[in-house]
C-alpha cells in the first residue's frame, strides 16, 4: 500500500514538474507586404499578459508561454490587424507575421518622448508618426521640407538645406533656429541647442534612404524625455537590416542643376547579427541660379546588430561632409500698404529662381578672432557641416521584470557657414553714400572685374552685402542616455535613468562687406571703391553694423539630468503616467562678442598701411568674457488618457518645462553668469483620438505660457513672454485600395505677453498652417502612383510690432510614380508646381523708395523645381 501511495506520489511530482518546465518561446518576424520589416508592432497573446514589441528590424520574441492554444494578434499604425492562432506543445515556435496596409489602425507602437513604449491609443501625447512611403510622398530636399509635413510644425525652409527655424504650436521663434524644440537621431540630439547661431541641428542632419521612420511628438512628455525641447521633439530613425534587401536611386534636375545618388542595403550575417548601410553623394547649382556648383559631397551611415536572446546590441556609425547654399534675405519690391503688401520681383532679378551668391562674389577675407591674423574663406562652400560620428544602443530585458536599455554617441563636428546677406539696398548713389560715411572710402564707383569702367547696374540699384562668415573649430558633443525599468506588477511600471551630455562651442565670426549690383542669374558684378576696396570688398568688418560681428565663442555645457517615471493602468480603460527630471548645467569657457580694437592692419603685408586698412577690426589678446555658470531646473509632466474601446480614447495632459541657452544667444556679467539661464514653458493639451471607417482622426486643444527672459543678441534685445491657444487635426483616411488621404491643420492664436508689444502676435507665426496630402495608386498591382500634397499658410507679421504683413499662401508638390518592372520605377517630382511666391521672413519695412514704391529684404520660398528618379528596390 505504501509502495502504491509512493509511486502515485512520484507521478503527480514528476507531472507538476513537467507542467512546470512546459513553455516555450514564440519568435519571427514582422514584415510588410513588400517584405520590408516592420518595428514598433505591438504582439500580443490573446486573454494573457503576455506580449512582445517588434524592434526596428521587425523581430520579435514572446518567452515563458505555457502549453496551450492561443491567439497571437499583431497591430500597427496604417495596417489591419493580424491575428493567427497558435497551439504551444513543449517546443519553440516561429511565427512570421505579414501585415497589410489599412489606415484604420491605432495601435502604433511609439517609442519617441513617452516613459514607456505605448501604443497611440493607450498614450496621452499627440504624437505623429512618418514611414518610408510617406516620406517618399513627400518629396523632401531638406529636414525642414519634411518637417513642415508634420502637424503643429511651422517650418521657415526656404533658406536651403539647414538653419531653418521652427516653432510648435505657437510657442515662439524669437531669436532664430529652435529654443523650444529638439532633433533627435536615433533617439539622441543632434546638438545640445536648437538655437546656436549657425550650429542648429539640422545642419547636421541630411534626409537620405537612411531614413525608416519619424516620430514627432508635440508638447506632451517631451519636458521630461528629452533636454531643451519642452515643445516637442522629433526623432529621425534610422533603418537597420534583418532581411536582405536595398535601393539606388539616381537623380537628375530637369529645370535646374543637380545630380545625386542614392544608395542602402541591409542583411543578415548569421549567428544574431545584421546591418544596414547607405548614403548619398551629389553636386549641383541647387534650385536657385548662383553661377557656380554649390551644392556638392554627401553622407555615408552604417550600423551593426548583434541579436541575443534577451535583448540586443548595435553600434553605428556616420559620416558627413556636404556644402550646400544658404539664402538669406534678399531685395525685394515692396508694393502696397503695409497691412496687404505684394512682394514683387525686382527688375533683373527674381525672388523665387536668384540669389545673393554670384560667380563674381566667392572670396571672403577677414581677419580670425582666435588668432587675429588673416583669415581669407571661399564663399562656395556656403553651409559645410562635417561630422563624424560614432554610436551605440543596447536594450535587455532581465530577470523578474526588469529592463534595461542604454543610448551613446560622440559626435565630432566642424564646419563653416559662409553666406550673402542683403544688409542695404538702394540707388546706386544711396549705396556709395552709405558704404563712403560708414568706412570713409574714397574714390569713385568701379567694376572690379573687365576694364573697370564706371559702376553703373542697368536697373539703377545697387545693395552693400554682409558676407556671414563663420568658422566652426568645434561644434562636438556627447550624449548617453541609460535608464532602467521595472514592472511592478500587471499594472503598475516604473523608469529611472539619467542623461548627461558635453556640448563644445567653438565657433568664430569674421564678417565683412561688399558692394554689388542687384542682379539674378548668378551674375551679379562688384564694385569696388577705385583704389579704395578689393574685389567688391570694402571692409573688413561690417562697419554699417559699427563692426559688430567680429566674435568668438569658445564653451563647453556639462549637463546631468536623472528622471523617473510611473505608468499605472488605474483601470482597463484609464492610464495614468507622469515623469519629473531634474537638469543640472555647468557652463565655462569665454566670449569675446566685438572687436578688441578698430585700427590698422597690414592685411596684404606689403608694409604700407592702405585705406582699406585703416580700420580694421580685430580681436586680439585676452579670450575676452569669462563664462562660468552653473544652473539647474525641474521639469515635471502628467497625463491621462482614457480608452472608451479600442478605437476611440480621449487624453489630458499638463507639463512644465525649460530650455536652457546656447552661449552665444545670451549675455554674461562680470562673475560670469548668464543675464538669462534658462526659459520656461507650461503646456496644457485635451485630445481626442478616434478610429473612423476608413481612418483615423486625431483632434488636440492646447494652451501654452512661455516665460522666456529679455537678454542681448546680435546687438538687439530679444525675450518676452508669450502665450497661445489653439487646435490640432490630423487625419489618415483610405478610400478602397487605390485612393488615400492624410492630411492636417493647426489653429493658433498666439500673443505677446508682455513688454512693448504685449497684446501683439508674436513674428512669423500664422493663424492657421495645414497641408493636404491625396494619393493615388492604380495598375495592375499598384505599381503607379500620383500623389500631391499642398502646404499653406495664412498671413503673419514679419515683426513683433506687427506693421508689416507677410500674406498667406499655398504651393503644390506634385509626384509622380511609373512601376516600369518589378522593383523598378522612374519618379518625377516637381515642387512648387505653381511658382508661388511665399515670404517667410522680412528684415524691415522697406529700405529707401524706388519710384512710387519701396525696397524690401525679404526671404520667400524657392520656385518651381522639377527631378527625375530612377529607383530600384531590391
Amino acid at each position: 500500500m505504501k509502495s502504491k501511495k509512493f509511486t502515485w506520489s512520484l507521478f503527480l511530482m514528476l507531472f507538476s514538474v513537467s507542467t512546470i518546465f512546459a513553455q516555450s518561446t514564440i519568435s519571427g518576424t514582422v514584415k510588410d507586404q513588400t517584405g520590408m520589416p516592420l518595428g514598433g508592432v505591438n504582439i500580443v497573446l490573446d486573454g494573457t499578459t503576455k506580449g512582445s514589441v517588434s524592434d526596428f528590424d521587425g523581430n520579435y520574441s514572446i518567452s515563458s508561454v505555457e502549453n496551450g492554444t492561443y491567439t497571437l494578434s499583431a497591430t500597427y499604425l496604417g495596417y489591419a490587424k493580424s491575428s493567427q492562432s497558435v497551439t504551444m506543445q513543449d517546443a519553440d515556435i516561429t511565427l512570421n507575421i505579414t501585415m497589410t496596409e489599412d489606415a484604420e489602425s491605432l495601435d502604433e507602437i511609439v517609442v519617441t518622448g513617452v516613459v514607456n513604449p505605448k501604443s497611440k491609443i493607450e498614450s496621452s501625447v499627440s504624437v505623429s508618426t512618418m514611414d518610408v512611403k510617406l516620406i517618399e510622398q513627400a518629396s523632401p530636399r531638406s529636414s525642414g521640407e519634411l518637417f513642415r509635413n508634420i502637424p503643429g510644425i511651422r517650418a521657415e525652409s526656404s533658406g536651403g538645406e539647414g538653419n531653418a527655424n521652427f516653432n510648435v504650436r505657437g510657442v515662439p521663434i524669437s531669436s532664430g533656429g529652435s529654443r523650444y524644440f529638439q532633433i533627435q537621431e536615433d533617439g539622441l540630439p543632434l546638438n545640445l541647442f536648437g538655437d546656436t547661431s549657425f550650429g542648429n541641428p539640422d545642419n547636421f542632419l541630411r534626409i537620405d534612404s537612411n531614413v525608416g521612420r519619424v516620430e514627432a511628438i508635440r508638447g506632451g512628455s517631451a519636458s521630461t524625455q528629452t533636454s531643451n525641447g519642452p515643445a516637442g521633439i522629433i526623432n529621425m530613425i534610422s533603418k537597420t537590416g534583418t532581411t536582405e534587401g536595398g535601393s539606388i536611386a539616381t537623380t537628375f534636375g530637369l529645370d535646374y542643376q543637380t545630380s545625386r545618388l542614392d544608395f542602402e542595403y541591409g542583411s543578415p550575417l548569421g549567428n544574431g547579427f545584421s546591418y544596414h548601410l547607405g548614403g548619398f553623394m551629389r553636386t549641383g547649382e541647387g534650385p536657385r541660379e548662383i553661377g557656380y556648383e554649390g551644392n556638392k559631397g554627401g553622407q555615408f551611415k552604417a550600423n551593426l546588430t548583434k541579436r541575443f536572446e534577451a535583448g540586443y546590441v548595435r553600434v553605428y556609425a556616420k559620416f558627413l561632409n556636404d556644402k550646400s547654399v544658404m539664402y538669406l534675405p534678399m531685395p525685394m519690391l515692396l508694393e502696397g500698404d503695409n497691412s496687404n503688401p505684394t512682394y514683387s520681383n525686382l527688375s533683373g532679378f527674381d525672388i523665387t529662381t536668384d540669389a545673393l551668391q554670384s560667380a563674381y562674389l566667392q572670396q571672403s577675407a577677414g581677419t580670425s578672432p582666435f588668432t587675429g591674423e588673416r583669415h581669407v574663406n571661399d564663399v562656395r562652400n556656403g553651409n559645410n557641416p562635417v561630422s563624424k560620428a560614432l554610436g551605440t544602443e543596447f536594450s535587455f530585458s532581465l530577470p523578474k521584470d526588469w529592463k534595461i536599455s542604454g543610448k551613446a554617441r560622440y559626435s565630432n563636428n566642424s564646419g563653416e557657414w559662409v553666406a550673402p546677406f542683403s544688409a542695404v539696398v538702394g540707388t546706386v548713389s544711396e549705396i556709395e553714400i552709405t558704404a563712403r560715411d560708414a568706412s570713409n572710402a574714397t574714390g569713385a564707383l568701379v567694376y572690379t572685374n573687365g576694364d573697370r569702367e564706371a559702376f553703373n547696374p542697368s536697373n539703377g540699384l545697387a545693395q552693400i552685402i554682409h558676407m556671414f562668415d563663420v568658422s566652426i573649430e568645434d561644434l562636438s558633443n556627447f550624449f548617453g542616455d541609460v535608464k532602467i525599468s521595472k514592472k511592478i506588477n500587471d499594472n503598475i511600471g516604473v523608469t529611472a535613468g539619467i542623461f548627461t551630455a558635453t556640448q563644445n562651442t567653438k565657433i568664430g565670426w569674421q564678417w565683412n562687406s561688399f558692394l554689388s549690383e542687384v542682379k539674378g542669374g548668378g551674375q551679379a558684378r562688384l564694385a569696388d571703391f577705385d583704389g579704395f576696396s578689393r574685389n567688391g570688398q570694402f571692409s573688413y568688418g561690417t562697419p554699417v553694423w559699427g563692426n559688430c560681428c567680429q566674435r568668438k565663442y569658445n564653451t563647453v555645457h556639462n549637463v546631468n539630468s536623472p528622471y523617473i517615471g510611473v505608468d499605472a493602468d488605474i483601470t482597463d480603460k484609464l492610464n495614468f503616467d507622469g515623469s519629473v527630471r531634474f537638469e543640472n548645467v555647468k557652463v565655462t569657457g569665454n566670449i569675446a562678442a566685438g572687436p578688441t580694437t578698430q585700427d590698422n592692419f597690414d592685411y596684404n603685408g606689403n608694409g604700407t598701411i592702405e585705406g582699406i586698412e585703416e580700420v580694421v577690426p580685430i580681436i586680439t589678446g585676452a579670450d575676452g568674457q569669462i563664462v562660468n555658470d552653473n544652473y539647474n531646473f525641474i521639469s515635471y509632466s502628467l497625463g491621462l488618457n482614457y480608452k472608451f474601446n479600442q478605437g476611440a480614447a480621449v487624453f489630458a495632459r499638463y507639463s512644465s518645462g525649460a530650455s536652457g541657452r546656447a552661449a552665444d544667444r545670451n549675455n554674461y556679467g562680470l562673475d560670469g553668469k548668464g543675464d538669462v539661464q534658462f526659459d520656461e514653458l507650461s503646456q496644457l493639451e485635451v485630445g481626442y483620438k478616434k478610429k473612423l471607417n476608413n481612418g483615423v482622426l486625431n483632434l488636440t486643444g492646447f494652451m501654452s505660457n512661455t516665460d522666456e527672459g529679455l537678454s542681448n543678441e546680435l546687438n538687439r534685445e530679444v525675450g518676452n513672454p508669450f502665450k497661445a491657444i489653439g487646435l490640432e487635426a490630423e487625419t489618415a483616411l483610405s478610400f478602397g485600395e487605390h485612393f488615400s488621404f492624410n492630411g492636417s491643420l493647426t489653429w493658433t492664436k498666439a500673443e505677446i505677453n508682455g513688454g512693448d508689444n504685449k497684446g501683439n502676435t508674436p513674428r512669423r507665426q500664422a493663424d492657421l498652417i495645414y497641408n493636404v496630402s491625396p494619393s493615388y495608386n492604380f495598375g495592375k498591382s499598384r505599381q503607379h502612383n500620383v500623389a500631391l500634397s499642398v502646404l499653406g499658410t495664412t498671413k503673419s507679421y514679419a515683426q513683433d510690432d506687427n506693421d508689416l504683413v507677410m500674406p498667406g499662401y499655398a504651393y503644390f508638390n506634385l509626384i509622380g510614380r511609373a512601376g516600369l518592372t518589378d522593383g523598378l520605377s522612374l519618379v518625377l517630382s516637381i515642387n512648387n508646381f505653381f511658382d508661388t511666391v511665399g515670404i517667410t521672413e522680412v528684415e524691415g519695412n522697406g529700405d529707401g523708395a524706388f519710384g512710387s514704391n519701396r525696397l524690401v529684404r525679404a526671404r520667400s520660398i524657392s520656385g518651381r523645381s522639377s527631378t527625375l528618379s530612377l529607383q530600384y528596390k531590391f
